[in-house]
């Protein structure tokens, strides 16, 4: 399992992004990859690096056809080969 950051900026859009954070999650919902929301951005679990880049791009359109004339895309992968991750190990990994 890969588990990834992505974080996705409007630029151009104004303050609030709630709008089109809710839009990327709604590509994310459709995806059927699981993936949990955070305060500034959102951790995604997937099978595949094509799995994580698909969904961005499929994002990105999204975005795009919001009228965004420019996107800031951040992806942070962490893909360990020596063992099984998920989004579950890694934040019990730093639980007291």
């Amino acid at each position: 399992m890969i588990v990834a950051e992505l974080s996705m900026i409007p630029m151009g859009t104004g303050t609030s992004a709630s709008s089109y954070v809710r839009a990327v999650h709604q590509v994310l919902k459709k995806s059927g990859l699981r993936f949990v929301p955070g305060p500034m951005c959102t951790v995604v679990e997937a099978g595949s690096m094509a799995e994580i880049f698909e969904v961005v791009e499929r994002a990105d359109q999204a975005l795009a056809g919001m009228g965004v004339g420019r996107i800031i895309s951040s992806v942070k992968i962490d893909h360990r080969l020596d063992k099984e991750i998920s989004i579950e190990t890694k934040m019990g990994a730093i639980k007291d």
